[in-house]
């Protein structure tokens, strides 16, 4: 009888003890999900195959937020954190069951940069003046992101009204690859959050360079497109003669798919309708987008003219190496490279001082669109002029004063308005000329794109009202930096900057392909293909895989 029951319990437990032995077998053949460096491409993949889910995502990035962040090194680079981003994540994984899936940006976490009105988080743009205030509605291009099925986990840090890395709201954003740099501006908390691995994609604003700069200086892929071509309603404003949102993210791929989802024709920005009336001549739109990413291809550059400008050569032997090696890169991939000098007077009109008169001249129409976008938020002042004395007297007095030239802008726009004789000149004659003979330097040498290292120099080092850090190791430039080539004109030229390598202080730096105003589809293909050929983008080494610690 013993025997008998010894026997049954023994049959009982088989299948327990088959499984016991099965298992580690099992769980060896699945691969565990990595975290860095993903792609909306390596995320939708794990989605389907069960390997991670959305809620698990949406954690594990703010755990890695948590450890650098907010604690650790403190990057700083988020200003506030969706406190519904897990519950979010949650019915996106229930409707993905029982639905299916939305689009390529389902349960993908994104920043966006904190001068986008979300309306249920706040939107500051950098100013302490607005800490908590938040927006009745959402921006365009939050409401495009939240139909695709994108999570806005955070508002990411901005250099206060769209100006440099600090702000009087939570201070400086620091370069994940090296705590002393600085991280450009002024979407410097957008670029720092998709280097440091805290997010899959992030949006900035780029007036001069804010989208490019940041982008170069921490390592990622940044796009400022046509002017026009993503919709500003719902963006606080800088200067809307150049205002343009722009996509970020650590690979071409990304940026291409998101902005196929945020890019939208918007009666709300007067601009958009008339720059869209032209992309539906050149592109197929289906349900009002247009599919970017069919525009990358890895042959995108064969046989296609790429100018190189020389003038923006010579500030940093270390850049100029890694752009030798970039040039190259772009010749074996069948492109014929044309050196191309620009004269003086193209120089001094778009670089250096002539490039400053025309953004101060552009600033006269602040005040009226600055006020006219805070009419639309409850709770706060409702003019400029109070703005400086909230500035003057209570801001300036806290443990985070504002900037200078935030306070420069604000007065600037007292006495200033669109009415003013060089305002006229700028709109009439300056910015028509400047697209003119930007466009003159395509056709004088034959080309289809532009290229150039987009900076002369590495990042700088962090220098603000509150940190004042040293750093004998950084290597200044005097040669003109390019930076908003692609912005100061009557039509805005896309730009886009990839990851070319790294120097010796384990500082990144981006190469620019620039194109005419419209070719933002062909403009990608190049940068697709210069990137897959040249795989340059690294994550930080100084912000490893929380997991593996």
């Amino acid at each position: 009888m013993n025997i008998k029951r010894q026997l049954l319990c023994l049959i009982l437990l088989l299948p327990c003890l088959c499984y016991s032995q099965t298992e580690p077998e099992r769980e060896s053949n699945v691969k565990p999900f990595d975290l860095l460096e993903a792609t909306i491409a390596d995320i939708q993949a794990a989605y389907a195959d069960g390997t991670v889910s959305t809620v698990q995502l949406v954690q594990a990035y703010l755990d890695r937020i948590h450890a650098y962040d907010k604690t650790g090194p403190k990057i700083n680079s988020i200003i506030t954190l969706n406190p519904n981003a897990l519950v979010e994540a949650e019915k996106l994984d229930q409707e993905r069951l029982q639905k299916g899936v939305r689009g390529p940006l389902h349960g993908i976490p994104v920043v966006l940069k904190d001068n986008i009105n979300t309306m249920d988080l706040p939107t500051t743009n950098g100013s302490a003046i607005l800490r908590g205030v938040i927006p009745p509605n959402d921006a365009t291009l939050t409401q495009q992101l939240r139909e695709a099925g994108a999570i806005i986990l955070a508002k990411a840090a901005m250099g206060e009204f769209a100006s440099g890395s600090y702000n009087s709201v939570s201070g400086q954003t620091i370069n994940p690859y090296n705590f002393k740099r600085d991280t450009g501006g002024s979407s410097s908390g957008s670029a720092a959050a998709i280097a440091s691995n805290f997010a899959v994609l992030a949006v900035g604003t780029d007036t001069s360079t804010s989208v490019r700069g940041p982008s170069s200086f921490n390592g990622i892929v940044g796009l400022r497109p046509t002017t026009g071509l993503i919709s500003r309603a719902g963006i606080a404003p800088k200067d809307l003669e150049f205002d343009s949102a722009g996509p970020m993210a650590r690979t071409v791929t990304d940026v291409a798919q998101m902005l196929g989802v945020i890019a939208v024709a918007d009666t709300a920005d007067p601009l958009s309708r008339t720059v869209w009336s032209e992309f539906e001549k050149k592109y197929p739109v289906s349900n009002g987008h247009i599919d970017f990413a069919a525009y990358l291809n890895k042959s995108a550059l064969k046989g296609k003219r790429v100018g190189v400008l020389r003038d923006f050569f010579g500030g940093d032997p270390e850049i100029d190496k890694m752009a030798k090696a970039a040039l190259a890169k772009i010749e074996d991939l069948g492109a014929t490279l044309v050196d191309i000098k620009l004269d003086a007077d193209f120089l001094s009109r778009y670089t250096g001082d002539g490039q400053n008169k025309i953004r101060r001249t552009a600033d006269y129409r602040f005040r009226k669109e600055w006020e006219d976008y805070i009419a639309t938020l409850k709770g706060t002042p409702a003019t400029v002029p109070e703005y400086i004395r909230l500035y003057e007297t209570v801001v300036n007095k806290s443990a985070l004063p504002t900037t200078e030239s935030t306070l420069r802008l604000l007065k600037a726009s007292l006495d200033k308005s669109i009415a003013d004789p060089e305002y006229q000149q700028l709109v009439r004659e300056t910015l028509p000329k400047a697209t003119a003979d930007k466009l003159a330097v395509f056709e004088k040498y034959g080309v289809d794109v532009l290229v150039f290292p987009y900076d002369t120099s590495f990042a700088g080092v962090i220098k603000n009202p509150v940190y004042k850090l040293d750093d004998p190791t950084y290597v200044a430039s005097d040669v003109p930096a390019p930076a908003t080539m692609a912005a100061y004109n009557s039509t805005g030229f896309p730009c886009v900057v990839v990851p070319m390598g790294f120097g010796t202080q384990g500082l990144p730096m981006d190469i620019a392909f620039f194109g005419k105003p419209y070719t933002d589809g062909p403009l990608l293909g190049y940068a697709f293909a210069y990137e897959q050929a040249s795989l340059m983008r690294k994550p930080s080494p100084l912000l490893p895989d929380i997991s593996r610690k």
